[in-house]
């Protein structure tokens, strides 16, 4: 079976978003980083996850997974463009009428053992 790839969708300036990501010293761990201002759409907009898991190889959506934490735009995108969705509610928001996510977790630990399930 193949490597899974790990990507970010983010919204935002590419000089902003880059600086941020080596600032956190876990660039090396994503195999691409898509950026709205590059791709001239934004999360929710389906688009830029298109654009995303065309730049991934187009993998097989029913193997995809979005996580993130913002449900207006991370999740409701992901759902836009048909994937699972794993929302990390860590500041325990209340969950947005009309968005629901396939999984919520209030952790990265909560997270890993969500994917060694699955």
């Amino acid at each position: 079976m193949a490597t899974p790839k790990i990507g970010i969708i983010t919204n935002g300036f590419s000089a902003l978003q880059q600086v941020r990501l080596e600032r956190t010293g876990l660039r090396d761990y994503f195999d691409l980083l898509v950026i709205s201002e590059e791709v001239g759409v934004a999360k929710p907009n389906k688009k830029i996850f298109d654009y995303a898991l065309e730049q991934a190889g187009n993998p097989d959506r029913s193997r995809v997974l979005m996580v993130g934490d913002t449900a207006e735009s991370d999740i409701l995108g992901g759902i836009n463009a048909g994937l699972a969705t794993c929302w990390l509610n860590a500041h325990h928001r209340e969950q947005p009428e009309g968005i629901a996510p396939t999984w919520t977790v209030s952790s990265l630990h909560e997270l890993e053992q969500l994917l060694c399930k699955h």
